[in-house]
């Protein structure tokens, strides 16, 4: 398994909620404690980007500034991924208090098998130079990889992407802050130019359909939160959430609400 830093972005102005919907309590604990334990379950270190580094001091959780405020969600995963120190960083907004560890192995194991493919294609393209041209100046010759670097993995439940529930990786920093300086903010824009592998959820392994649509609902509004807390003092296991539209779908908005 590649090795990642857990990302939420976070630190929005929550005007649809009323109030900052990171700190809403969810069983005795914050939104963003509940989904940093879950980070914490799949990455060595867990972030958490703000507006200010203060916002969150009480719940001895790590963070880190906007490096450019006040531009919705790209500026929280650009930031994120310029304070981690791994080249995979995995994303998830503050307010999807349904992730579970199962949904971000599935990402994490796209970018594992995607590095395995690279290498055996690399060795493979080694052997056939090495061949064609002999050992001396095989060795004198650098493999080049079949296919452009993948920089984020992202998923599509029920026809649409979430990007803030993704996998990306560090190389994607500067088309990130080539936007954050152009005012292309929406989402969509900056991975039309990423090299991204998309999957339909229902075909990963290690993690239902079910899953993925509990991971990709979001809490915007007052009811979503009521809703919340009735599902987790019900039941332990969360059903699927309602459809709701254009909620948590970057592609849809010019610049979705943080």
């Amino acid at each position: 398994m590649v090795e990642v830093t857990g990302i939420i972005v976070a630190g929005g102005r929550s005007s649809r909620m009323g109030q900052d919907k990171a700190l809403l309590q969810l069983g005795g604990v914050t939104v963003l404690e509940r989904i940093a334990e879950v980070l914490g379950q799949v990455a060595g270190r867990v972030i958490a980007v703000t507006r200010d580094t203060e916002q969150y001091r009480g719940l001895g959780l790590e963070t880190t500034a906007d490096l450019y405020p006040g531009l919705g969600p790209l500026s929280g995963i650009h930031a994120g991924l310029s304070a981690s120190k791994t080249e995979w960083g995995i994303v998830v907004a503050c307010d999807m208090p349904f992730v579970q560890p199962e949904v971000l192995h599935a990402l994490l194991a796209h970018a594992t098998n995607w590095a395995a493919a690279q290498e055996a294609a690399s060795e493979q393209r080694k052997q056939q130079v090495q061949g064609e041209q002999g050992l001396l100046a095989g060795n004198n010759l650098s493999p080049q990889p079949t296919e452009p670097a993948l920089q984020a993995v992202i998923a599509s439940v029920d026809g649409r992407i979430h990007p803030l529930l993704g996998l990306y990786h560090r190389s994607a920093l500067p088309s990130a802050e080539q936007c954050l300086r152009s005012g292309r903010l929406r989402l969509i824009d900056w991975l039309n130019s990423l090299n991204v592998r998309y999957e339909r959820a229902g075909e990963w392994p290690g993690a239902s359909l079910d899953m993925w649509k509990q991971a990709v609902f979001n809490m915007n509004y007052p009811q979503d939160y009521q809703l919340t807390v009735k599902q987790l003092e019900g039941i332990q296991d969360v059903p699927a959430m309602p459809k709701t539209e254009n909620r948590g779908n970057p592609e849809n908005r010019g610049n979705p609400e943080r």
